[in-house]
């Protein structure tokens, strides 16, 4: 719990300034984290062109669905 705590308060204007905030970066997140899990099922598998095309995909039905 110390190592935590530690990193905290060594960044306590930022942890703030995100707490008390309206603005967050929830959707940017979201499309990272869905780039990065195609980036993984697809390793060396396929070319970046099919690469852009799922994640282009997956952006619009994630638009659909929310």
């Amino acid at each position: 719990m110390a190592s935590p705590a530690k990193a905290i308060r060594e960044d306590q204007p930022a942890v703030e300034q995100g707490i008390t905030t309206a603005f967050n970066s929830g959707a940017n997140e979201g499309r990272i984290t869905d780039l990065k899990l195609q980036k993984r099922i697809m390793a060396g598998r396929a070319s970046v062109p099919l690469l852009r095309h799922r994640v282009v995909l997956m952006a619009h039905l994630r638009r659909h669905h929310a």
